[in-house]
């Protein structure tokens, strides 16, 4: 069944997207490696670890990566290639080689605020991957050899990451999409029957491929598989992201596109994208990620009723028997980014949330399938209060600054957690 896409904002419920302003966070360079005067070879860099997989990740992998590389002891050179989550994943779950170019990320000399995504040159062969990142569970990516995930190699599930439903700035009346409506959009196809009005434009209609965790995360949440996604064209013919946000700012019918990314990459585009709010399959009303259009807290994510999200899975060798990580480069930057290593210099809750993802530890519920049923989250050591300000740069009203750990500086029953009491 197709139906039109409606626009008038519920009267209650329903986060209204008028506002939207872009946030402050610090950006990244153009890529400057390309451009210089050489490209080095990325095994030449100081210590490399390899990773391959989802390009959602990198706006979080690169600010980790220049605090990986000034690290007083055992620093290391963050490498990577980001051909899609299920590519990532085949690569190292068949210890495949890399070749071609890669990117490594540098502080920008001008501005400290800034990461420059470098480009290095891979081995023509040889060259295998350490860790595998992708935005989706093992075995949402239908086409991998083996089909099951194999006792010697590890899934470590790391932050969250919402993925959206966008529209051009200069469109100024969608607001909200329901899940029926993008299934039919996706589904059917852009134009189908000429019902799908506004978005009835081929051409302007954006979406991934069918190995884009980005794209596998939407059509869970649509009850599509990820290879159904027909008409527009453009599903195999953009690259990546910055592709299909090419194309939406871009577009000469700016009121019939549509597309769909991750939020951290929404985020650097909120001056020219605006996010539609998402109404889920048994759900009543549509909920924006965050709170309102103007900040970027993903409360609605963190609390469950934002439901398109998944983890950024990070995927190494491991011990067949004790499941331990057999390669250390890996355990590296796996314990780094989710706390488990730690260092002075590393606060993964500052960088997760600077950079648009959602640490473990500040999200309410949790689920342990693709597009499958919330379940609420304990957590021992919640972080909500400084993932709120690290993301917003604003300290939230009802979190109170504390020092050290336990109940000392606190009141009404909370502890200190990561400078805050809750």
């Amino acid at each position: 069944m197709t139906r039109s896409i409606r626009f008038a904002a519920r009267a209650a419920g329903l986060v209204a997207l008028a506002g939207a302003a872009m946030i402050a966070r610090p950006a990244a360079a153009q890529d400057a490696g390309a451009d210089g005067p050489t490209v080095p070879a990325c095994s030449g860099l100081a210590n490399p670890v390899f990773v391959t997989g989802s390009s959602a990740f990198e706006g979080t992998v690169k600010f980790f990566g220049v605090k990986f590389s000034a690290l007083a002891t055992n620093p290391f050179t963050v490498v990577y290639q980001t051909p899609g989550s299920c590519v990532g994943i085949d690569n190292i779950v068949n210890n495949k080689d890399l070749m071609g170019t890669a990117h490594y990320y540098t502080v920008d000399p001008t501005d400290s605020t800034k990461v420059v995504i470098n480009t290095c040159t891979l081995a023509a062969s040889g060259q295998k991957p350490d860790v595998g990142i992708s935005d989706v569970f093992y075995d949402s990516c239908t086409s991998l050899t083996p089909a099951t995930i194999p006792a010697t190699l590890k899934d470590t599930p790391g932050p969250a990451q919402a993925m959206l439903f966008v529209v051009p700035k200069a469109d100024t009346t969608a607001r909200y999409i329901t899940a029926l409506e993008a299934q039919d959009l996706y589904g059917c196809g852009a134009g189908y029957t000429g019902n799908m009005t506004p978005f009835t434009s081929v051409a302007n209609t954006f979406c991934r491929d069918a190995n884009s965790g980005t794209q596998i995360t939407i059509a869970k949440a649509i009850n599509i598989p990820a290879t159904a996604l027909v008409s527009p064209t453009t599903c195999t013919g953009e690259t990546g992201t910055s592709g299909v946000v090419n194309g939406l700012t871009g577009s000469s019918l700016p009121q019939a596109a549509i597309g769909f990314i991750s939020e951290d990459a929404y985020d650097g585009q909120r001056a020219n994208l605006n996010s539609l709010a998402f109404q889920a399959f048994n759900q009543t009303y549509a909920f924006l990620s965050d709170s309102t259009a103007a900040v970027n807290d993903r409360a609605n994510v963190r609390d469950g009723h934002y439901t398109i999200w998944g983890y950024e899975h990070m995927f190494a060798a491991a011990d067949s028997t004790t499941g331990a990580l057999t390669n250390s480069k890996a355990a590296d930057f796996i314990g780094y980014i989710n706390g488990t290593k730690t260092d002075a210099s590393i606060d993964p809750v500052a960088l997760e949330g600077g950079a648009g993802t959602i640490p473990v530890c500040a999200m309410k519920v949790q689920r342990s399938t693709d597009g499958g049923p919330l379940s609420y989250s304990t957590v021992a050591d919640p972080c909500n209060c400084a993932f709120e300000a690290a993301a917003t740069k604003t300290t939230p009203a009802n979190c109170a600054a504390c020092t050290g750990t336990g109940t000392s500086t606190c009141t009404g029953g909370k502890s200190c957690h990561h400078g805050y009491c809750e």
